[in-house]
């Protein structure tokens, strides 16, 4: 199942922690963990920094503390456990399906099971009120717009 999984397994960009304006990536590879900055400042002695790369494999991100405090300091604690999660091989490939595969499996399910999975994530409760626009028309009016050009819901033309 590794195979399913694209060289990229995540990126996140952001701008450090107040008052700092510096520039922050953080890409997650099949093998590696990639941190980049770009420092941003108006003084002078900064003015020539060039931008900074650190690359680590799975194995090492998981063994150092230095680039983990960094990661949670400027993206915060819950996309440092995900990273941690990817570099354990803890892949989540349910977040990783598209929104109409998504919808196709969901509409296998029981309503009852479907406020079930709504609870799991948001992305699966945002799934979970699209999927009710397909099967109740009186709430169509919620999400008409994102069912616009997809094939989901062949049955009812007037959301495609």
């Amino acid at each position: 199942m590794a195979s399913w999984l694209p060289e990229t397994l995540f990126e996140i960009v952001g701008q450090g922690p107040a008052p700092s304006k510096d520039y922050y990536q953080l890409l997650v590879t099949r093998f590696q963990v990639i941190f980049r900055w770009w420092k941003i400042s108006l003084r002078s002695e900064y003015r020539s920094t060039k931008p900074g790369e650190t690359k680590e494999t799975h194995q090492d991100f998981l063994e150092k503390s230095h680039l983990q405090v960094q990661i949670a300091l400027i993206f915060g604690s819950r996309i440092l456990d995900y990273v941690f999660n990817l570099c354990e091989g803890k892949f989540d490939f349910l977040e990783r399906l598209s929104d109409s595969l998504l919808l196709n499996i969901i509409s296998y399910l029981d309503l009852e099971d479907i406020a079930r999975l709504s609870q799991t994530s948001r992305r699966f409760a945002k799934q979970q009120s699209c999927y009710q626009c397909l099967v109740c028309p009186s709430t169509e009016s919620l999400c008409t717009s994102v069912h616009v050009g997809r094939t989901v819901g062949a049955d009812r033309p007037e959301l495609l």
